[in-house]
């Protein structure tokens, strides 16, 4: 089940969901509409971008995916190199105006691009590896570098895998992809949906109906798994699972796994007539993160706005 819409409804979908968020919840509106800004900025460059990199085609997809092994995994990223350098180039002022606080950190990872010193294949191919902890021996050197460094990369990064993905979904789907990270790139996902009821085969459905979809961090691609099955552990315990909701949040929850203490927030669009445009969405359900995170889980990524204290 599709969940992106063509480039160009982007922003008017995301416009939509926002104003549904804000109406609930307008505490979140200095959260919300930042990013909401740079997704659709991340939208408009991917769209760019399609028409600019060729499609990738791989000939052993189907025994990588077999043998558990992701299509962009231990793939050099030097050929995206001019890609990446585009999403960055226009990405950081977009940052800047939107996240005024990180200026300063943006102007110094910004003049070390200017000067050659970041090497922008290799960074995406670190931060896949590690996420924003996997830039331990690469400059610049402070923390709050290193977290900014980490955020700008993952945009970069995701901005040009999104471009990729359609071209390699076609590949993938051909494939039966049972694990918690994704199938393209890797990464583990920020969200989780139930999908309205449709036909579809019985292991991936129960009592209801819809099929449990997971919405990977990084390159966006979606893909259904079981409806018990923790991404960060593995485990399929229908007898242990556990969520939150809070009473007025119709179709929001946050799945929590009793073995490893993650969670991952889920939305039901059984339950819900909101546009899933799930980054915006994930965003939308960060009362859902502190609620995890006050009673002791982990998120099963860390992002800017699930990262509190």
């Amino acid at each position: 089940m599709p969940t992106n819409p063509a480039a160009a409804d982007f922003e008017m979908e995301i416009q939509r969901l926002v104003a549904i968020i804000l109406a609930k919840r307008p505490q979140l509106e200095s959260m919300v509409k930042p990013f909401a800004a740079l997704f659709i900025e991340k939208a408009r460059l991917a769209g760019d971008l399609k028409d600019q990199l060729e499609p990738l085609q791989f000939d052993a997809v189907g025994r990588r995916l077999s043998e558990g092994v992701p299509v962009l995994s231990g793939i050099s990223f030097s050929f995206l190199k001019p890609a990446l350098d585009y999403a960055f180039t226009a990405l950081v002022p977009a940052v800047k105006e939107w996240f005024p606080a990180i200026v300063p950190v943006l102007d110094r990872i910004e003049n070390e691009q200017r000067h050659g010193a970041l090497d922008l294949s290799h960074l995406a191919e670190e931060y896949l590896g590690g996420g924003f902890t996997g830039f331990r021996e690469t400059p610049p050197a402070s923390e709050v570098d290193r977290h900014g460094l980490g955020f700008i990369v993952h945009l970069a990064t995701s901005t040009v895998l999104q471009s990729l993905a359609p071209s390699l979904a076609a590949q993938v789907g051909e494939i039966h992809w049972s694990r918690g990270y994704c199938p393209i790139c890797g990464s583990l996902p920020f969200i989780s949906y139930l999908s309205k009821p449709q036909n579809a085969p019985s292991e991936f459905l129960v009592g209801g109906g819809g099929q449990r979809y997971l919405h990977c961090a990084v390159c966006g691609h979606d893909w259904h798994v079981r409806r018990h099955l923790c991404a960060a552990c593995e485990k399929d315990d229908s007898d242990q699972h556990m969520y939150f909701n809070v009473a007025d949040a119709t179709g929001e929850r946050v799945d929590i796994c009793p073995h490893c203490a993650h969670y991952l927030p889920c939305i039901d669009l059984r339950e819900t007539d909101a546009p899933p445009h799930l980054d915006t969405m994930a965003v939308g359900l960060a009362h859902l993160d502190m609620y995890a995170q006050e009673r002791g889980f982990d998120p099963m990524v860390r992002m800017p706005w699930n990262t509190f204290g």
